[in-house]
């Protein structure tokens, strides 16, 4: 469990998780608004793999930008909207979320980063956001929903080494297809 590494040459630029579920073991419905919600215990409680997010974010940090793209209510999104947080939920614009995914939340960060779709990487926990990145040509990693055991603090799937792992054999494997080039 030492540093996590960046696949070399991969030409990504972004990293992009989904917070609920993804990041998080419970869905977070709320609790912004919740101020006892937000206190350190519950915020770190609440991560699917603490160590792992607190080891990997600075690596991505070092290679590019650390992203965030979730569904979020108006007063949500007025809140965490940034640069590098889209948070806004289609159905709040009259779109349907199992059309259009993520993809509105990837296209808004691409324009405002400046990237290529394939300069960026979206995990997700949702098969469905996954397989509508895909088809418009990100790259996505279908994420476990994490699920914490009855009898202990330990949680499997969400954001964690595994899903890391996963996102570095498909760059590896993207990178022997297109014969070690990566167009950027």
């Amino acid at each position: 469990m030492g540093t996590p590494v960046w696949p070399a040459d991969s030409g990504i630029k972004a990293i992009v998780l989904d917070f609920d579920k993804t990041i998080t073991v419970k869905h977070t419905t709320g609790a912004i608004f919740q101020t006892a919600m937000l206190d350190d215990k519950n915020i770190e409680i609440n991560f699917a793999d603490l160590d792992f997010f607190r080891r990997v974010a600075p690596v991505i940090c070092e290679n590019g930008k650390l992203c965030i793209a979730t569904f979020a209510d108006d007063a949500e999104e007025a809140l965490l909207s940034d640069e590098q947080i889209i948070a806004w939920n289609p159905e709040n614009r009259s779109m349907n979320p199992k059309v259009v995914g993520k993809n509105l939340h990837l296209e808004e960060l691409r324009k405002v980063l400046g990237l290529k779709k394939n300069q960026m990487v979206l995990f997700d926990d949702s098969n469905k956001n996954i397989v509508l990145a895909k088809k418009k040509g990100y790259a996505a990693i279908d994420v476990p929903e994490p699920v914490r055991a009855e009898d202990s603090d330990a949680v499997t799937g969400g954001f964690n080494e595994d899903a890391w792992k996963t996102f570095l054999v498909e760059q590896a494997q993207t990178k022997k297809a297109s014969g070690g080039c990566t167009l950027l």
